[in-house]
């Protein structure tokens, strides 16, 4: 693709040729070119030029200085433009060098965590010593405990290592200090969709009477940055959703958090989204960290959790399956998004829903069993 200058250099070549008539084609970037419009010049005069020759010939000078004159204008402007277009590009590397980095340290260090929490874990459980977590709000270590029947929704995720102890965690914290936000994070990677993780902790929450109504709403973080909150008065004591939050506007989530205070509408925030773009977030805004104490991990979930929570959706249900069916849902599994757990629990609704088909033109009592032709 040639430059703008490049184009504009041709034109102004095609002009200069058309000036001069049929003489030999000039290229005014060469010697040569200069030495063949001279010679062009002369061949046409013997002796000396008439007063009208003179004037024709200096007006062509005249015309090629000007051209010139305008090249090495253009030759200028367009050196300045690609400094500027150079610079603009460094710097975006430069950023992009930086994220590459800070994503790479994070990684570092949950992996060397990860790998400390497994050694205790599997010290403990070769002990059988009652398992320690640190309490989110005091910083205490305290007995991890049990998840309360009541949060059923949160069940299906208690085969999954660390986000299990996550869930078990928040949840008994936030029944034990009721005062304290309890507004949620939950951390997945990227094009993770986790926003049915949300809606779990918000049924769990109306279950445990930790919020008034079960009233919850689902957003995206730039369809919040435009609106009003006018349109969260119907909210109140409920949970809001908001999906990618890690482009949520600062400004914009100060004003949600005012909005869902306890004196005010009083709900839940949960947050969902893509750990390192959330990780920048809290970075730059360290203003609201406070607001936020439940962190919810579920980013590491790979295979083998997703089908743990396969079982543990279908029992949640109140359908059965044999382990045929399972196998034929690992493999529609990997034609998804690792890990993304929106996306493979619309799959098993849709799944149930055949079933539910099937058996309603089937005669006698329906025993809600998934069958392989459902899948």
């Amino acid at each position: 693709m040639k430059k703008p200058f490049s184009t504009a250099y041709d034109a102004i070549k095609k002009l200069l040729k058309s000036v001069f008539g049929k003489k030999k084609p000039i290229d005014i970037e060469s010697e040569e070119g200069e030495a063949a419009a001279e010679e062009g010049a002369g061949e046409g005069s013997e002796g000396e030029l008439s007063e009208e020759e003179a004037a024709a010939k200096k007006k062509e000078e005249e015309e090629k200085k000007k051209i010139e004159e305008a090249l090495a204008s253009i030759a200028s402007g367009e050196g300045i433009k690609e400094e500027k277009i150079s610079k603009g590009e460094k710097a975006e590397q430069e950023k992009y060098e930086e994220e590459v980095r800070k994503r790479a340290e994070r990684a570092a260090k949950r992996e060397a965590e990860d790998k400390k929490k497994e050694a205790a874990e599997a010290a403990a459980a070769q002990s059988g010593s009652i398992k320690m977590v640190v309490d989110p709000v005091t910083g205490e270590e305290i007995p991890l405990g049990v998840l309360p029947k009541e949060a059923k929704y949160l069940k299906k995720y208690m085969r999954i290592p660390t986000t299990s102890d996550d869930i078990t965690v928040a949840i008994n914290s936030i029944i034990k200090h009721t005062d304290m936000p309890k507004n949620i994070v939950i951390l997945g990677r990227n094009g993770f969709g986790t926003v049915k993780v949300g809606e779990d902790f918000a049924r769990s929450f109306y279950e445990l009477g930790l919020v008034k109504a079960d009233t919850i709403a689902k957003t995206k973080a730039k369809q919040l940055n435009k609106m009003s909150l006018e349109a969260l008065t119907k909210l109140k004591g409920g949970c809001l959703i908001i999906e990618n939050a890690g482009l949520v506007s600062f400004d914009k989530l100060v004003e949600v958090i005012k909005d869902s205070a306890p004196e005010n509408n009083d709900y839940v925030v949960i947050l969902t989204g893509e750990i390192d773009s959330l990780a920048n977030f809290f970075e730059e805004n360290a203003d609201i960290v406070d607001s936020f104490i439940y962190l919810i991990d579920i980013h590491k979930i790979k295979e083998r959790g997703m089908m743990h929570l396969a079982r543990g959706y279908v029992k949640e249900k109140g359908y059965k399956a044999e382990r045929v069916v399972y196998e034929k849902m690992k493999n529609n599994l990997k034609a998804m998004e690792e890990g993304n757990i929106d996306r493979f629990i619309k799959f098993i609704d849709e799944v149930m829903e055949r079933c539910d088909k099937r058996e309603e033109s089937a005669e006698g009592e329906a025993p809600k069993e998934i069958l392989t032709a459902d899948v």
